[in-house]
């Protein structure tokens, strides 16, 4: 999609527009997955808000479809034959109804408490009083579903602590923040638009893309802890390997194309070896390290979890470093495919 206006966002309200109503819509990108979209979708169906749900099945073999069909017309379901996320999202936005003012992102392996949207809206709306200008979109914390799973309490700490989120999606933040990479945004259907919607080139990292040409038009980005979005976390350290790569891959891919998303912050552990190289006293930045990953393990231990998070945690962090430099570089030399960890 992308195609976007040469032109300024507009920004304040219009009297018409402070008394619009607001109309959401969720859209639901779908591929196979029969395990976990029956809880997403319930958690939609009772929120406090009405709303309407869209969601967009890239071509799913396994029951999904059916599982879907089990709802009737509480949702309307859409065939999205580009089969990935940024592309169900740009097919929604031609589904959506013409009263429609914003959309709820979420995807299949996610769900979120039955006042969830009635919070967000609340929260959105307050916040343009306050500002006295429409805000593009407004994010939420990200917590893990998995409360059983060893590894994903071991994934979930590792991305609590201070060597793990940076400062993306996955950040624990309190109160109300402008940001550059909300999470499962309220966004409003104007900004979308706006900027010609999702970039189809990025398989991961859409939302990254999204946002920095949104900031680019004008528009504000926030992120509010008033409420969350649970999503089952990655559950094998062979997959947890491939996310990191896959994340840190398609950051090259927006850093090339927004220098202003860099971050220095995911390029440390690339410091951290040239001071390997570079110093006499070469022991000090691994023994530096080893210490920090200890003080991770000891600290951010998810509360239920055993203590083999205090080794798990920081096998989980090499494990990131690792995969992710690992990507930053393959990010300049391949292009992108389809993830194998993630219909």
């Amino acid at each position: 999609m992308v195609n976007e206006v040469d032109r300024p966002t507009l920004t304040f309200f219009s009297e018409t527009e402070r008394n619009m109503e607001v109309r959401v819509c969720a859209v639901v990108p779908v591929l196979n997955e029969e395990r976990f979209i029956n809880r997403c979708i319930d958690s939609l169906l009772a929120q406090t808000m009405s709303l309407d749900i869209l969601v967009m099945d890239g071509g799913s073999s396994d029951n999904t479809l059916a599982i879907l069909e089990s709802y009737g017309d509480s949702i309307k379901v859409v065939n999205n034959p580009g089969k990935r996320v940024s592309q169900g999202r740009n097919l929604a936005l031609e589904h959506i109804g013409e009263g429609i003012t914003h959309c709820f992102e979420i995807i299949g392996h996610s769900w979120i408490d039955s006042d969830h949207l009635e919070k967000r809206v609340k929260d959105m709306l307050e916040l343009e009083e306050h500002l006295g200008s429409k805000v593009g979109a407004i994010g939420c914390l990200t917590k893990s579903g998995d409360s059983k799973n060893t590894v994903s309490q071991w994934v979930e700490g590792a991305l609590s602590s201070p060597i793990g989120s940076g400062g993306g999606q996955f950040k624990q933040f309190k109160g109300r923040q402008p940001t550059k990479v909300p999470a499962f945004c309220l966004h409003r259907v104007e900004a979308l638009r706006s900027v010609g919607g999702w970039d189809e080139r990025f398989i991961t990292s859409q939302d990254s893309d999204l946002s920095m040409r949104m900031l680019a038009k004008g528009w504000q980005l926030w992120r509010s802890d008033v409420s969350c979005v649970y999503m089952h976390k990655r559950s094998t350290l062979g997959n947890w390997w491939k996310m990191s790569h896959r994340y840190g891959f398609w950051r090259t891919k927006v850093i090339m194309k927004h220098p202003k998303r860099l971050d220095v912050r995911e390029f440390l552990p690339i410091v951290g070896l040239i001071l390997i190289f570079t110093l006499k006293q070469w022991w000090w930045a691994p023994a530096a390290y080893g210490v920090a990953l200890l003080l991770m393990g000891l600290f951010y231990r998810p509360k239920g979890s055993n203590l083999s998070a205090v080794l798990g945690i920081p096998l989980c962090l090499i494990i990131l470093h690792t995969a992710f430099t690992i990507g930053l570089f393959d990010g300049l030399i391949r292009t992108g495919r389809a993830p194998s960890d993630r219909s």
